[in-house]
C-alpha cells in the first residue's frame, strides 16, 4: 500500500462543453517540468504538451500550489528543476463540465522521450524457452548526461543469471532529463521494479482490453473524481535521492 503522508488527491472542475462528454471516466497520465525557487515554491510548470490546453492549465494551476523541500548545497537552499509525474482522471458531469482528479505520483528525473513510464525490457529468449519468470528491483544511477547505469539488481523471485544481461542492456538504453540545481544537472538514483512473467494466454485480446479499462476506472484518481474512497496504487519507480522532496501535494 502506498503511504499518502500529506500527498492527497486534488479535484478541479473545468468546462468541457465544447467537446462531447465521454460516457465513462477517462484515465490518463501526465508529467510536468517544474522550476522551483530556493524556498521550494514552483515558479514555472510546463505540463506535457500532448494534453489539451484546458487540461494543461488546470494541472499547472494545481501543481503551482504544491511545495517542496528545496535543494541544498552545504546548508544553503538552492533553486532548481524536477519532473513531476501524475495520474489523472476526468469524469464528465450532466451539465457538460468535467471533474478532474490529479494524484501526485513521484518526482525526479524525466524521460528524454516524454513518456510517463520507462519502456519494458525485452524478455530474454533463453528464459522464455525455459518458461522462467523473475521479479527484480533494479537500482540505477541517472548521470548528469541523462544516461543510466546499473548500480545493483536485487532478485526478489527467479534466477538473476537468466535476466541479468537483458536488464543491463535495457538500463544502458534508457535516457533521462536530469534534475537540476541552479541550472546544473545532478546525479540521481532510481529504483525500478521489473517483473518478468509469462502471459496467461487464456484471455482474448478484447477481454484483456476490457479488464485493463476497468482497472483504470478503479484507479485512485478516478475513484476520487467520482467522490469515492481511494484504493491501492500499482508499483512505481522510486527516486531514492532527489534533491527536491514533496512537502504538500494535497
Amino acid at each position: 500500500m502506498r503511504k499518502m503522508w500529506g500527498i492527497g488527491l486534488l479535484l478541479v472542475a473545468f468546462n468541457a462543453s465544447s467537446a462531447e462528454p465521454a460516457s465513462k471516466p477517462i484515465h490518463f497520465r501526465a508529467h510536468a517540468r517544474v522550476a522551483l525557487d530556493a524556498h521550494g515554491v514552483p515558479q514555472q510548470v510546463d505540463v506535457d504538451p500532448k494534453l489539451p490546453a484546458v487540461i494543461r492549465d488546470a494541472i499547472a494551476q494545481r501543481v503551482a500550489q504544491w511545495r517542496f523541500e528545496p535543494a541544498r548545497v552545504g546548508d544553503q537552499p538552492r533553486a532548481g528543476a524536477t519532473t513531476v509525474f501524475l495520474d489523472a482522471c476526468a469524469v464528465p458531469s450532466a451539465n457538460g463540465d468535467m471533474r478532474l482528479a490529479v494524484d501526485y505520483g513521484w518526482n525526479g528525473p524525466g524521460y528524454a522521450d516524454g513518456r510517463y513510464f520507462h519502456p519494458a525490457p525485452r524478455y530474454p529468449v533463453d528464459a522464455a524457452k525455459r518458461g522462467a519468470e523473475g521479479d527484480f528491483r533494479v537500482i540505477l544511477q541517472v548521470g548528469a548526461d541523462g544516461r543510466a547505469t546499473v548500480e545493483n539488481i536485487e532478485a526478489r523471485k527467479g534466477q538473476l543469471r537468466l535476466f541479468d544481461q537483458a536488464l543491463r542492456t535495457w538500463v544502458a538504453a534508457l535516457r533521462y532529463v536530469p534534475e537540476e540545481i541552479e541550472g546544473a544537472p545532478v546525479v540521481t538514483r532510481v529504483a525500478i521494479p521489473v517483473d518478468f512473467a509469462m502471459g496467461g494466454g487464456s484471455l482474448s485480446t478484447r477481454e484483456y482490453i476490457r479488464q485493463e479499462r476497468e482497472a483504470k476506472q478503479r484507479s485512485p484518481e478516478c475513484v476520487a473524481a467520482m467522490g469515492k474512497e481511494t484504493e491501492d496504487a500499482p508499483a512505481r519507480p522510486v527516486v531514492l535521492d532527489s534533491p527536491f522532496k514533496p512537502v504538500t501535494t494535497g
